[in-house]
Protein backbone atom coordinates (compact mmCIF):
# COMPACT_ATOMS: atom_id res chain seq x y z
CA UNK A 1 0.00 0.00 0.00
CA UNK A 2 1.42 3.50 -1.12
CA UNK A 3 1.49 7.17 0.79
CA UNK A 4 -1.98 6.85 -0.39
CA UNK A 5 -3.17 4.12 1.57
CA UNK A 6 -2.80 6.07 4.32
CA UNK A 7 -5.89 7.24 2.89
CA UNK A 8 -7.33 3.39 1.83
CA UNK A 9 -8.42 0.37 2.68
CA UNK A 10 -9.93 2.96 4.74
CA UNK A 11 -9.84 0.32 2.32
CA UNK A 12 -12.58 0.31 3.04
CA UNK A 13 -12.65 3.52 5.02
CA UNK A 14 -16.00 3.12 3.47
CA UNK A 15 -16.21 0.60 6.51
CA UNK A 16 -16.80 -2.71 5.65
CA UNK A 17 -19.01 -4.47 7.81
CA UNK A 18 -19.66 -3.46 11.36
CA UNK A 19 -19.47 -7.69 12.27
CA UNK A 20 -19.84 -10.77 10.91
CA UNK A 21 -23.78 -11.61 10.68
CA UNK A 22 -25.24 -14.39 10.98
CA UNK A 23 -25.51 -16.41 7.99
CA UNK A 24 -29.18 -17.49 6.15
CA UNK A 25 -29.62 -21.30 5.15
CA UNK A 26 -27.15 -22.27 2.06
CA UNK A 27 -27.85 -20.96 -1.32
CA UNK A 28 -30.25 -22.30 -3.49
CA UNK A 29 -29.23 -23.88 -6.37
CA UNK A 30 -30.98 -20.77 -8.52
CA UNK A 31 -29.81 -17.64 -6.04
CA UNK A 32 -27.54 -15.08 -7.78
CA UNK A 33 -24.10 -15.79 -7.06
CA UNK A 34 -22.03 -12.65 -6.61
CA UNK A 35 -18.84 -14.57 -5.55
CA UNK A 36 -18.25 -18.22 -5.07
CA UNK A 37 -19.73 -19.50 -1.77
CA UNK A 38 -16.43 -19.98 -0.19
CA UNK A 39 -15.93 -16.03 -0.81
CA UNK A 40 -19.31 -14.64 0.24
CA UNK A 41 -22.51 -15.53 1.58
CA UNK A 42 -25.87 -14.29 2.22
CA UNK A 43 -25.91 -12.75 5.57
CA UNK A 44 -30.47 -12.11 5.76
CA UNK A 45 -32.92 -14.31 5.09
CA UNK A 46 -34.91 -10.80 3.55
CA UNK A 47 -35.04 -10.45 -0.28
CA UNK A 48 -35.69 -7.50 -2.47
CA UNK A 49 -38.98 -7.88 -4.76
CA UNK A 50 -38.60 -9.88 -7.59
CA UNK A 51 -39.10 -7.63 -10.82
CA UNK A 52 -38.74 -4.62 -9.12
CA UNK A 53 -36.07 -3.07 -10.46
CA UNK A 54 -36.10 -4.73 -13.53
CA UNK A 55 -35.57 -2.38 -16.55
CA UNK A 56 -34.21 -3.20 -20.37
CA UNK A 57 -30.94 -3.25 -21.37
CA UNK A 58 -28.53 -1.48 -22.44
CA UNK A 59 -28.22 0.15 -18.88
CA UNK A 60 -25.88 2.63 -17.40
CA UNK A 61 -24.53 2.21 -14.13
CA UNK A 62 -22.44 4.76 -12.22
CA UNK A 63 -20.09 3.93 -9.32
CA UNK A 64 -19.30 6.30 -6.39
CA UNK A 65 -15.96 5.42 -4.52
CA UNK A 66 -14.40 6.61 -1.84
CA UNK A 67 -10.71 7.09 -3.66
CA UNK A 68 -7.91 5.36 -4.95
CA UNK A 69 -4.30 5.24 -3.44
CA UNK A 70 -3.02 1.63 -2.61
CA UNK A 71 -2.82 -1.98 -4.43
CA UNK A 72 -5.53 -3.37 -3.06
CA UNK A 73 -7.94 -0.60 -4.72
CA UNK A 74 -6.20 -0.45 -7.69
CA UNK A 75 -7.08 -4.21 -8.51
CA UNK A 76 -10.68 -4.06 -7.46
CA UNK A 77 -11.57 -1.03 -9.50
CA UNK A 78 -9.85 -3.38 -12.39
CA UNK A 79 -11.71 -6.04 -11.75
CA UNK A 80 -14.91 -3.84 -11.53
CA UNK A 81 -14.19 -2.60 -14.51
CA UNK A 82 -13.78 -5.95 -16.62
CA UNK A 83 -16.48 -7.14 -15.22
CA UNK A 84 -18.83 -4.48 -16.36
CA UNK A 85 -16.89 -4.48 -19.85
CA UNK A 86 -17.48 -8.16 -20.37
CA UNK A 87 -21.31 -7.99 -19.49
CA UNK A 88 -23.12 -6.77 -23.19
CA UNK A 89 -26.13 -5.15 -21.32
CA UNK A 90 -23.85 -2.77 -19.77
CA UNK A 91 -23.88 0.12 -22.26
CA UNK A 92 -22.09 2.86 -19.95
CA UNK A 93 -20.07 2.20 -16.69
CA UNK A 94 -19.26 5.48 -15.04
CA UNK A 95 -16.77 5.40 -11.94
CA UNK A 96 -15.90 8.21 -9.98
CA UNK A 97 -13.75 8.55 -6.81
CA UNK A 98 -14.01 11.37 -4.50
CA UNK A 99 -10.55 11.67 -3.28
CA UNK A 100 -10.91 11.16 0.18
CA UNK A 101 -13.37 14.20 0.48
CA UNK A 102 -16.46 13.83 1.90
CA UNK A 103 -18.05 16.66 0.08
CA UNK A 104 -16.91 15.39 -3.56
CA UNK A 105 -18.65 12.43 -2.67
CA UNK A 106 -21.98 13.99 -2.50
CA UNK A 107 -21.26 16.11 -5.64
CA UNK A 108 -20.63 13.05 -7.08
CA UNK A 109 -23.72 11.44 -6.17
CA UNK A 110 -25.72 14.66 -7.29
CA UNK A 111 -24.18 13.89 -10.90
CA UNK A 112 -24.61 10.51 -11.50
CA UNK A 113 -27.98 11.41 -10.48
CA UNK A 114 -28.16 13.69 -13.10
CA UNK A 115 -26.67 11.62 -15.32
CA UNK A 116 -29.72 9.07 -15.19
CA UNK A 117 -28.12 6.38 -13.97
CA UNK A 118 -29.99 3.12 -14.13
CA UNK A 119 -28.39 1.30 -10.79
CA UNK A 120 -25.75 3.26 -8.55
CA UNK A 121 -22.88 1.86 -6.42
CA UNK A 122 -21.87 3.71 -3.79
CA UNK A 123 -18.93 2.86 -1.19
CA UNK A 124 -20.11 5.54 1.56
CA UNK A 125 -17.00 7.44 2.90
CA UNK A 126 -19.03 9.27 5.63
CA UNK A 127 -22.54 7.80 5.53
CA UNK A 128 -24.92 10.51 6.64
CA UNK A 129 -23.48 13.03 4.47
CA UNK A 130 -25.24 11.08 1.81
CA UNK A 131 -28.18 9.77 3.01
CA UNK A 132 -29.90 12.49 0.66
CA UNK A 133 -28.39 11.49 -2.25
CA UNK A 134 -29.13 7.55 -1.44
CA UNK A 135 -32.52 8.40 -0.60
CA UNK A 136 -33.27 10.33 -3.56
CA UNK A 137 -32.07 7.75 -5.34
CA UNK A 138 -34.24 4.88 -4.21
CA UNK A 139 -37.16 7.77 -4.51
CA UNK A 140 -36.78 7.77 -7.92
CA UNK A 141 -36.80 3.72 -8.30
CA UNK A 142 -33.09 3.41 -9.02
CA UNK A 143 -31.38 0.76 -6.59
CA UNK A 144 -28.52 1.22 -4.59
CA UNK A 145 -25.77 -1.71 -4.03
CA UNK A 146 -24.12 -0.51 -0.91
CA UNK A 147 -20.48 -1.14 -1.30
CA UNK A 148 -19.70 -1.30 2.70
CA UNK A 149 -21.66 -0.16 5.74
CA UNK A 150 -24.27 2.46 6.66
CA UNK A 151 -24.86 1.02 9.56
CA UNK A 152 -28.51 2.45 10.82
CA UNK A 153 -28.21 5.66 8.76
CA UNK A 154 -28.22 4.46 4.88
CA UNK A 155 -31.22 2.47 3.84
CA UNK A 156 -30.09 0.81 0.43
CA UNK A 157 -31.40 -2.09 -1.69
CA UNK A 158 -28.62 -4.56 -1.14
CA UNK A 159 -25.47 -4.14 0.92
CA UNK A 160 -21.86 -5.91 -0.23
CA UNK A 161 -19.43 -5.85 2.59
CA UNK A 162 -16.23 -7.35 4.20
CA UNK A 163 -13.29 -6.82 6.51
CA UNK A 164 -14.61 -4.64 9.68
CA UNK A 165 -15.00 -6.02 12.77
CA UNK A 166 -14.55 -10.00 11.60
CA UNK A 167 -10.88 -8.65 10.48
CA UNK A 168 -9.31 -7.68 13.67
CA UNK A 169 -11.37 -10.98 15.27
CA UNK A 170 -9.19 -13.50 13.30
CA UNK A 171 -5.76 -11.52 14.02
CA UNK A 172 -6.97 -11.01 17.86
CA UNK A 173 -7.80 -14.49 18.17
CA UNK A 174 -4.73 -15.93 16.31
CA UNK A 175 -2.71 -14.19 18.90
CA UNK A 176 -4.92 -15.38 21.67
CA UNK A 177 -4.17 -18.53 20.76
CA UNK A 178 -0.67 -18.70 20.01
CA UNK A 179 0.48 -16.91 23.49
CA UNK A 180 -2.06 -18.90 25.01
CA UNK A 181 -4.03 -15.79 26.73
CA UNK A 182 -1.35 -13.86 28.02
CA UNK A 183 1.76 -11.79 27.21
CA UNK A 184 2.17 -8.44 25.61
CA UNK A 185 0.95 -7.35 22.55
CA UNK A 186 1.66 -4.15 20.32
CA UNK A 187 -1.11 -2.92 18.13
CA UNK A 188 -0.53 -1.17 14.67
CA UNK A 189 -3.37 0.50 13.77
CA UNK A 190 -4.55 2.31 10.39
CA UNK A 191 -5.64 6.31 10.09
CA UNK A 192 -7.06 7.42 12.87
CA UNK A 193 -10.73 8.31 12.63
CA UNK A 194 -11.48 5.83 9.54
CA UNK A 195 -14.67 3.63 10.77
CA UNK A 196 -12.92 0.99 9.24
CA UNK A 197 -9.88 0.88 10.95
CA UNK A 198 -12.23 1.28 13.92
CA UNK A 199 -13.72 -2.09 13.31
CA UNK A 200 -10.91 -3.63 13.07
CA UNK A 201 -9.38 -2.21 15.82
CA UNK A 202 -12.70 -3.39 17.89
CA UNK A 203 -12.56 -6.95 16.90
CA UNK A 204 -9.04 -7.11 17.55
CA UNK A 205 -10.17 -5.98 21.34
CA UNK A 206 -13.07 -8.04 21.27
CA UNK A 207 -11.23 -11.30 20.33
CA UNK A 208 -8.82 -10.77 23.50
CA UNK A 209 -11.20 -9.63 26.05
CA UNK A 210 -11.26 -12.01 29.28
CA UNK A 211 -7.57 -12.83 28.58
CA UNK A 212 -4.38 -11.81 30.52
CA UNK A 213 -3.18 -10.14 27.22
CA UNK A 214 -1.99 -6.87 27.31
CA UNK A 215 -1.36 -4.50 25.17
CA UNK A 216 1.71 -2.43 25.56
CA UNK A 217 1.68 -0.26 23.14
CA UNK A 218 -0.35 0.89 20.57
CA UNK A 219 0.39 3.34 17.49
CA UNK A 220 -1.19 4.55 13.83
CA UNK A 221 0.56 2.99 11.35
CA UNK A 222 -1.07 5.06 8.57
CA UNK A 223 -1.30 0.96 6.60
CA UNK A 224 1.73 2.46 5.73
CA UNK A 225 5.16 0.79 4.60
CA UNK A 226 7.56 3.38 5.64
CA UNK A 227 5.48 5.07 8.45
CA UNK A 228 5.19 1.47 10.16
CA UNK A 229 9.00 0.53 9.82
CA UNK A 230 9.90 4.03 11.57
CA UNK A 231 7.48 3.15 14.05
CA UNK A 232 8.88 -0.45 14.88
CA UNK A 233 12.43 0.54 14.51
CA UNK A 234 11.38 3.20 17.39
CA UNK A 235 9.73 0.24 19.51
CA UNK A 236 12.25 -2.03 18.94
CA UNK A 237 15.27 0.65 20.21
CA UNK A 238 12.85 1.36 23.12
CA UNK A 239 13.14 -2.20 24.49
CA UNK A 240 9.75 -2.22 25.14
CA UNK A 241 8.38 -6.11 25.66
CA UNK A 242 6.57 -7.96 23.14
CA UNK A 243 5.40 -11.27 22.61
CA UNK A 244 2.86 -10.56 19.52
CA UNK A 245 1.95 -7.81 17.37
CA UNK A 246 -1.54 -6.97 15.81
CA UNK A 247 -1.52 -5.80 12.61
CA UNK A 248 -4.32 -3.74 11.05
CA UNK A 249 -2.97 -3.55 7.19
CA UNK A 250 -0.53 -5.73 6.22
CA UNK A 251 1.96 -3.27 4.88
CA UNK A 252 3.02 -2.33 8.53
CA UNK A 253 3.29 -6.68 9.11
CA UNK A 254 6.07 -6.34 6.44
CA UNK A 255 7.79 -3.67 7.90
CA UNK A 256 8.33 -4.85 11.16
CA UNK A 257 9.45 -8.02 10.07
CA UNK A 258 11.92 -5.99 8.11
CA UNK A 259 12.88 -4.45 11.12
CA UNK A 260 13.39 -7.39 13.38
CA UNK A 261 15.35 -9.23 10.74
CA UNK A 262 17.85 -6.53 10.41
CA UNK A 263 18.17 -5.82 13.90
CA UNK A 264 18.89 -9.69 14.46
CA UNK A 265 15.79 -9.93 16.61
CA UNK A 266 13.55 -12.99 17.00
CA UNK A 267 10.57 -12.77 15.08
CA UNK A 268 7.11 -13.06 17.07
CA UNK A 269 3.81 -14.26 15.68
CA UNK A 270 2.42 -11.58 13.92
CA UNK A 271 -0.70 -10.78 12.11
CA UNK A 272 -1.48 -9.04 8.60
CA UNK A 273 -4.06 -9.55 5.47
CA UNK A 274 -4.05 -11.34 1.76
CA UNK A 275 -1.28 -9.33 0.16
CA UNK A 276 0.67 -11.74 -2.26
CA UNK A 277 3.69 -9.11 -0.52
CA UNK A 278 2.82 -10.07 2.86
CA UNK A 279 2.84 -13.62 1.85
CA UNK A 280 6.43 -13.60 0.12
CA UNK A 281 8.03 -11.79 3.60
CA UNK A 282 5.77 -14.28 5.53
CA UNK A 283 7.05 -17.15 4.26
CA UNK A 284 10.74 -15.87 3.86
CA UNK A 285 10.61 -15.08 7.16
CA UNK A 286 9.10 -17.95 8.75
CA UNK A 287 6.97 -16.00 10.77
CA UNK A 288 4.64 -17.50 12.60
CA UNK A 289 1.14 -15.28 11.11
CA UNK A 290 -2.51 -15.52 10.24
CA UNK A 291 -4.00 -13.51 8.16
CA UNK A 292 -7.91 -12.58 7.19
CA UNK A 293 -8.74 -12.11 3.54
CA UNK A 294 -10.46 -9.14 2.53
CA UNK A 295 -10.78 -9.98 -1.24
CA UNK A 296 -10.88 -7.87 -3.92
CA UNK A 297 -13.25 -9.59 -5.63
CA UNK A 298 -16.21 -7.31 -3.37
CA UNK A 299 -15.65 -5.05 -6.09
CA UNK A 300 -17.31 -7.33 -9.36
CA UNK A 301 -19.48 -8.39 -6.60
CA UNK A 302 -21.35 -5.24 -6.84
CA UNK A 303 -21.45 -4.86 -10.31
CA UNK A 304 -23.22 -8.64 -10.47
CA UNK A 305 -25.42 -7.00 -7.42
CA UNK A 306 -26.59 -4.25 -9.84
CA UNK A 307 -27.26 -6.26 -12.95
CA UNK A 308 -29.16 -8.58 -11.08
CA UNK A 309 -31.31 -6.42 -9.92
CA UNK A 310 -31.76 -4.69 -13.38
CA UNK A 311 -32.75 -8.16 -14.17
CA UNK A 312 -35.38 -8.51 -11.88
CA UNK A 313 -34.50 -11.01 -9.76
CA UNK A 314 -34.52 -11.59 -6.16
CA UNK A 315 -31.54 -10.87 -3.93
CA UNK A 316 -30.60 -11.19 -0.37
CA UNK A 317 -30.38 -7.58 1.28
CA UNK A 318 -27.21 -8.29 3.43
CA UNK A 319 -23.85 -10.19 1.70
CA UNK A 320 -20.60 -10.69 3.81
CA UNK A 321 -17.67 -12.00 2.54
CA UNK A 322 -15.70 -13.89 5.35
CA UNK A 323 -12.96 -16.42 4.26
CA UNK A 324 -11.34 -18.71 6.27
CA UNK A 325 -7.97 -16.79 7.09
CA UNK A 326 -4.85 -17.76 5.99
CA UNK A 327 -2.33 -19.55 8.51
CA UNK A 328 0.87 -20.95 7.98
CA UNK A 329 -0.73 -24.39 6.88
CA UNK A 330 -2.49 -23.22 3.96
CA UNK A 331 -0.03 -20.33 3.19
CA UNK A 332 1.12 -21.86 0.18
CA UNK A 333 -2.16 -22.47 -1.39
CA UNK A 334 -2.26 -18.62 -1.65
CA UNK A 335 1.23 -17.74 -2.24
CA UNK A 336 1.76 -16.99 -5.93
CA UNK A 337 5.92 -16.79 -6.29
CA UNK A 338 5.22 -16.26 -9.82
CA UNK A 339 3.48 -12.76 -9.35
CA UNK A 340 4.64 -9.48 -7.67
CA UNK A 341 3.58 -8.15 -4.48
CA UNK A 342 1.07 -5.70 -5.57
CA UNK A 343 -1.15 -8.64 -6.07
CA UNK A 344 -4.15 -9.32 -3.61
CA UNK A 345 -5.20 -13.29 -3.50
CA UNK A 346 -8.80 -14.59 -4.30
CA UNK A 347 -8.95 -12.15 -7.75
CA UNK A 348 -11.88 -12.63 -9.83
CA UNK A 349 -9.52 -11.96 -12.96
CA UNK A 350 -8.86 -14.59 -15.29
CA UNK A 351 -5.41 -16.03 -14.68
CA UNK A 352 -4.29 -14.36 -18.12
CA UNK A 353 -5.10 -11.23 -16.59
CA UNK A 354 -3.30 -11.46 -13.43
CA UNK A 355 -0.10 -12.63 -14.88
CA UNK A 356 -0.44 -9.69 -17.58
CA UNK A 357 -0.81 -7.15 -14.55
CA UNK A 358 1.45 -8.67 -11.69
CA UNK A 359 4.36 -11.07 -13.53
CA UNK A 360 6.93 -10.64 -11.50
Amino acid sequence: MTNQLRKSIALMCFGLATATATAVPAMAQDEVQLLPPNLIEATSPNMTPEGKFKKDPPWKIGVSFVGVGNTWIVQMIEEMKLEAANNPDIGEFVFTEANWQPAKQVADLEDLLAQKVDALIVAPLAPPLVKDQVEKALAAGIPVVNFGTGGDVLTTTVEVMGGGVRFGEVGGGFLREKLGGKGTIWAFRGIAGVEEEQQRYDGFRKAIEGSDIEIGTEVYGDWNYAKGKQLCENLVLSGQPVDGIWFSGADMTRACIDVFTEAGKPLVPMTGESNNGFLRAWKDAGVDGAAPIFTPGLGPATVRAAVALLEGKSLHTHYYSSPEPITNANLDDYYRPDLNDAFWVTSTLPDDKIKEMYAQ
